[in-house]
């Protein structure tokens, strides 16, 4: 997932809720109700996305992005500095990390008359969603785009992301010609954009393996140690980014041993432990070679031939090793 995070205070909470931190939010508002721009902070999962936009306009930019270290959660604990929001006996917090700033942060103001057309329409399309509507950090108001008061934390889908920035790699604006988005940091926002195809593709692969790990004898089916995992990896080749066939449901372990190489499947899906692992002392190596020639519990689409061909190729494990075992 990606979310946008909005604020107009540069520090933000003071100390280790600083940005760029963490996000946070209270659990509450004064009348003691939910806001959901703030419990929106405990839906983040490690590893998500969120972009930051900062300042007050016509001052405010979208400065970068970060990654989440860790699930949100709930907490006593309180910011050193928590300004309006000291009347809060509790808040939501998730732990930021990787902070990417933008080659050329990305002024809102220019971002709004640029791409107003894009952003009018998916604004409609949002609000025909119903229920299912995202929550988002902007509102149509007399005629004019602006930001939602409060929206602090919202969603950001790849809609969103393209009405925002396009999909060229540079925005400029068309009577000057002046960059609005850089081509550096309209790659920088492809990287961000592959980060939401990822996403997507890890809840596709679980599902299609039943949220379970896959290697044979494996009983893992807790979601918070399954891995989606990539046959060739995303990196390396293009054409494959996103098949489903080109995924694996694994446990951290069996996806860790799977990317060291220390086993690849065969053409019949088997478990082929790396011969150079056959003298290891590792009781993780013992375990794999226990199903070696076992098959895998295979999904509703098996794994794509080129994919594994990718594997074989990277683990430096050659099709007729395998044949001759």
């Amino acid at each position: 997932m990606i979310y946008l995070e909005m604020s107009r205070d540069d520090t933000h909470g003071g100390g280790t809720w600083s940005f760029p931190n963490c996000v946070w939010a209270p659990t509450h508002t004064t009348r003691g109700s939910a806001w959901p721009f703030w419990s929106k902070v405990s839906q983040i999962s490690e590893g998500d996305t969120v972009l930051h936009l900062r300042g007050i306009r016509p001052n405010a930019r979208f400065v970068g992005y970060s990654r989440a270290s860790g699930d949100g959660f709930e907490t006593m604990r309180r910011p050193p500095d928590p300004k309006n929001w000291d009347f809060a006996n509790s808040f939501y917090r998730a732990d930021l990390a990787d902070f990417a700033p933008f080659h050329q942060p990305i002024n809102l103001d220019a971002v709004f008359s640029t791409r107003r057309s894009e952003l009018e329409k998916y604004f409609d399309l949002n609000r025909e969603r119903g229920s299912e509507k995202r929550h988002i950090f902007y509102v149509r108001q007399a005629g004019r785009l602006q930001c939602l008061n409060g929206a602090y934390l919202s969603d950001l889908d790849e809609g969103l992301l393209t009405a925002l920035f396009g999909t060229a790699g540079a925005v400029t604006t068309p009577e000057t010609g002046e960059a609005v988005v850089s081509v550096e940091t309209g790659s920088q926002i492809t990287m961000v954009r592959s980060r939401l195809g990822q996403a997507k593709f890890a809840e596709e692969i679980k599902k299609l393996y039943g949220d379970r790990c896959c290697f044979p004898g494996c009983e893992v089916s807790d979601s918070r140690f399954l891995v989606a995992s990539h046959i060739a990896r995303w990196a390396d080749d293009e054409t494959l980014r996103g098949k489903l066939g080109n995924g694996l449901c694994f446990c951290l372990v069996h996806d860790k041993a799977f990317e060291l190489g220390l086993f690849t499947l065969d053409e019949q899906f088997r478990v082929f432990v790396n011969p150079r692992e056959e003298r290891s002392r590792s009781p993780i190596t013992h375990n794999l070679l226990a199903h070696h020639g076992h098959q895998i519990s295979l999904g509703q689409i098996v794994p794509m031939e080129d994919a594994l061909l990718a594997h074989w190729l990277r683990v430096d494990i050659e099709p007729f090793e395998m044949k001759d075992r």
